[in-house]
């Protein structure tokens, strides 16, 4: 799946599609770092709160090949931003910059 470094299984891969579909909505793709906690699971998925990299579309190739070799993607620390999701039973998230 576009913006995980490999697979994460069908659950979390659920809620990362609701990430994916809040950064389309901005003309970007999202490229998860790491979790950071708030845990949360239900019937048809599990997720956390995350960091990343929110790359417009223009740009997100670039980014792939860089973030696929786990390269220190230095130039793009503009992009990072965290994915906070809220209302488990039908998530939506929000990306904050702090």
């Amino acid at each position: 799946m576009k913006g995980l470094r490999k697979p994460e299984g069908n659950k979390f891969e659920r809620f990362f599609s609701i990430v994916q579909d809040e950064a389309r909505r901005r003309g970007a793709v999202f490229f998860a770092d790491s979790g950071e906690g708030r845990e949360f699971s239900n019937e048809l998925m599990e997720g956390e709160n995350l960091s990343g990299w929110l790359i417009p579309f223009d740009k997100a190739d670039d980014f792939e090949k860089i973030f696929k070799k786990s390269e220190d993607p230095e130039d793009w620390y503009d992009y990072y931003c965290f994915a906070v999701w809220e209302n488990e039973k039908n998530p939506i998230i929000r990306f904050k910059w702090y």
